[in-house]
């Protein structure tokens, strides 16, 4: 691994791959890719300002790039930017260029939404479970969409070693609210009747794990996140907010409503379920595989991005 690609290199996992990377002392080069440059920077990055929707052969095919790492992603919803166009077609381009350009190993960073929240899913989540996004949830479909992509890639290009990570919430003193946004509203919600688990990864794990996966070359589908879990209702009362439970049935459509009007623009109504179903993946496979182990738990990894949160909450109240 000494040549390596990465798209949407400026993002929060991006930046935290790229720092990974620099003391590498395999790597010599990191191909980045986005519309702006990352916030951290390296002697080994070459940045390109480039849309991933464009083709990006000549970038991939001058650094003679072995290992590709996508991970420009648009997380709906978005009022500015085409979300449809730079995830699917964002990952189109990204394909052609490791096929122009006979890359080794091509790393997709998916997510446990594919599997969906569903009321039957099972305890812990292994890989050979349906992709079942949940309907009205764009991210999660679009997650799923790209994962089948890459696996059909995999499929009529054998040479190549296609690693598919199934990521669960990744947090961190770094991360961003996204994914948890009903965190940071003045009063938080919840269904009532309803406390799934919720399971997290830490943001360095994620890191290194990505990295471990590509330079031992191995290929397949794995879940990723970090032991234990953290219930809905604890982590709501993290917050230190007043929490609002209602049934299910009242907030599908005030959320709808809210949506269609634009009055909030936090989740569609599909971002419902997560209140109410887990999503709980099992890593066994990938334990078998690597011998991974986390740092983090899931309680921990959450207890390191709320600190910094509520910590950043209360400086910025200070006088």
């Amino acid at each position: 691994m000494r040549s390596v690609a990465i798209t949407g290199i400026s993002g929060y996992l991006g930046t935290q791959i790229l720092k990974t990377l620099d003391q590498d002392k395999e790597v010599e080069t990191v191909a980045g890719l986005d519309i702006k440059p990352p916030g951290y920077s390296t002697a080994k990055l070459k940045f390109y300002s480039r849309d991933v929707r464009q083709p990006m052969d000549d970038i991939f095919t001058q650094h003679k790039v072995d290992t590709a790492i996508h991970l420009a992603f648009i997380v709906p919803p978005t009022t500015h930017v085409d979300a449809h166009g730079v995830n699917i077609g964002g990952s189109q381009s990204f394909l052609k260029a490791c096929e122009a350009a006979s890359v080794e190993a091509l790393y997709y960073q998916s997510s446990h939404t594919v599997y969906g929240a569903h009321r039957d899913n099972p305890p812990l989540i292994s890989e050979d479970q349906p992709l079942r996004p949940v309907p009205a949830f764009p991210y999660g479909q679009y997650k799923a969409e790209v994962d089948l992509m890459f696996q059909e890639h995999a499929k009529t290009h054998p040479k190549q070693r296609v690693t598919i990570v199934r990521v669960v919430a990744v947090v961190g003193p770094e991360a961003a609210p996204s994914g948890l946004n009903v965190l940071f509203m003045p009063v938080t919600m919840y269904c009532s009747g309803y406390d799934p688990e919720w399971q997290f990864i830490y943001e360095q794990d994620l890191a290194r794990l990505a990295v471990t996966l590509l330079r031992g070359r191995h290929a397949g589908i794995f879940n990723a996140g970090a032991g234990g879990a953290v219930t809905y209702r604890n982590m709501l009362r993290a917050t230190g907010k007043p929490s609002l439970g209602l049934p299910s049935w009242i907030w599908s459509p005030l959320i709808s409503l809210s949506w269609a009007l634009r009055i909030q623009k936090k989740s569609p109504v599909g971002g419902l379920e997560f209140m109410k179903y887990p999503i709980v993946v099992s890593t066994e496979k990938l334990t078998k595989a690597i011998g991974f182990k986390f740092t983090h738990n899931s309680q921990e990894a959450l207890k390191s991005f709320m600190d910094t949160k509520l910590d950043r909450a209360k400086a910025a109240k200070s006088p």
